[in-house]
């Protein structure tokens, strides 16, 4: 009688697993879209379901799912104004190729030099060449040895260019803008040292005469420098961060695109219309997933697809594509 119960309460578990792995009590539920892929609308839900835009405020890893934090960080750092630890400096019209080591304020208030006549100093406490604002690097002029790495300073013209790189190879190039020359006591600090909206890079070195009781060049020599962005092409090319998918096609009820190879893509937003001209946002796709959405109603819409990024931007809209 026992091993009847026994096996009565085991068949029954199996019949219950059995209609579960079916989907049978799927059928139960008011989830019509249960069983659908990702990116896929069910026909029946489609006009009460279209996505709103996303809000500027709601975090990406809600709308898409994003795979390795420290990529995320790693590429929205990318995407700042971000400067280099200067280790070199070149200024060709004037053939100097120079070390540069850090240094800060001596106890006079002054900004320090190198003790080494052929290095060029960095102002540590300030700005980063390549970052907003105005960074600073100085060199002597001359010593009791004769001239010194900045001897020449004072024959740059406008657009010569100075370049300096970080121990790995990062440079950042600037062109000269003007040069100013000023007594030593009575230089404009906040022009050279305070805050700028621009990426500046100023050099010092002393000029004029020299006054032996004071032990100094009664002026110092300041060339004003401005860093060179890169030109914006007017057409965006493979690797533009505002690339949009391209090969969008629609085949059936199937739209497909292929992906953009870029760094830091965090998926894919797609767009649909009634008239072709008013798109709404029907699907989001990780950019690991498969590059599709499926709609039934396809036959009476247009679509396009856009790139969003992992700093929340978002490309402009691939071309438009309906039906054939």
């Amino acid at each position: 009688m026992k091993w009847r119960i026994y096996f009565t309460i085991v068949g029954f578990v199996a019949l219950l697993l059995a209609i579960y792995s079916t989907d049978v009590f799927a059928s139960w539920t008011d989830d019509t879209n249960e069983g659908l892929e990702r990116g896929q609308l069910s026909s029946e839900t489609q006009s009460d379901e279209q996505l709103e835009p996303p809000e500027e405020d709601v975090p990406l890893d809600e709308e898409f799912t994003l795979l390795n934090d420290q990529q995320i960080e790693k590429f929205q750092q990318s995407r700042q104004d971000e400067g280099i630890t200067p280790t070199h400096i070149k200024i060709p019209a004037i053939d100097v190729d120079a070390p540069i080591e850090q240094v800060g304020i001596l106890d006079n208030g002054q900004m320090g030099v190198p003790e080494n006549i052929d290095n060029v100093g960095w102002y540590e406490p300030g700005t980063k060449p390549g970052e907003l604002g105005n960074s600073v690097l100085a060199g002597h002029v001359d010593s009791k040895s004769g001239p010194a790495v900045f001897f020449y300073l004072d024959q740059l013209e406008e657009g010569d260019e100075i370049i300096v790189s970080n121990d790995v190879g990062d440079e950042r190039t600037y062109t000269v803008q003007q040069m100013e020359s000023y007594p030593y006591t009575d230089a404009p600090i906040q022009n050279i040292f305070g805050p700028s909206d621009e990426k500046n890079l100023n050099l010092i070195t002393c000029t004029g005469t020299f006054n032996r009781d004071q032990g100094t060049h009664e002026e110092r020599l300041v060339v004003y420098t401005e860093l060179e962005e890169p030109a914006e092409s007017e057409e965006p090319d493979a690797d533009s961060e505002s690339t949009p998918p391209d090969e969008i096609n629609m085949s059936g009820s199937v739209l497909t695109w292929h992906a953009v190879r870029v760094e830091g893509v965090a998926g894919y937003r797609v767009y649909k219309s009634d008239d072709g001209e008013n798109f709404d946002h029907v699907s989001s796709i990780s950019s690991h997933e498969r590059k599709s959405f499926t709609d039934k109603e396809a036959a009476d819409h247009v679509y396009y697809v856009t790139t969003v990024y992992l700093d929340g931007t978002e490309s402009e809209p691939s071309e438009s594509v309906n039906q054939e």
